[in-house]
């Protein structure tokens, strides 16, 4: 699994990259087009907000996948090691459980505003709305990598 998630990681970044030079080269151009040319592309802002929602959901599974996700180490960094592994090991199934319950309560989301339009693209919801498993998928396989491999090293 670890390599399978190391090459999913890479890929990851590349996506990650990819979609905020997207977001940047298009936030040129509408501010470009707005100010110079006094003009403006219909849907481009919200194509910004999907972008933006994408790069959220993708970076935060693979900020749980380096362990980079928020935290305060100011307590738990004056703990022994052996504490400091039951720490970690706790707020990954805490992790582990708020990625578990979001995805099976965003299911039924999805069925019920999927289907809607957006306003300017005329895009379906679900294009959006996708992003949330998604995002719950990769969280749940970083943290199953940081529970797996404790008990492996024991």
């Amino acid at each position: 699994m670890n390599g399978f998630l190391k090459i999913l990681t890479n890929y990851i970044e590349k996506i990650l990259v990819s979609l905020l030079s997207l977001i940047f080269v298009i936030t040129f151009i509408l501010v470009l087009l707005r100010y110079v040319f006094n003009q403006s592309i219909t849907g481009a802002n919200e194509i910004v907000t999907i972008l933006f929602i994408y790069t959220t959901a993708f970076g935060s599974a693979l900020s749980i996948g380096k362990e980079e996700h928020i935290s305060i180490n100011m307590v738990i960094n004056k703990l022994s090691f052996d504490n400091l592994k039951k720490i970690r090991f706790i707020q990954h199934i805490l992790i582990f459980s708020l990625h578990a319950m979001l995805l099976l309560f965003c299911l039924d989301w999805i069925n019920t505003a999927g289907g809607y339009l957006m306003p300017a693209t005329g895009l379906p919801r679900i294009v959006v709305i996708s992003s949330i498993p998604f995002g719950c998928v990769l969280g749940l396989m970083y943290c199953l990598k940081h529970l797996i491999k404790p008990v492996g090293n024991n």
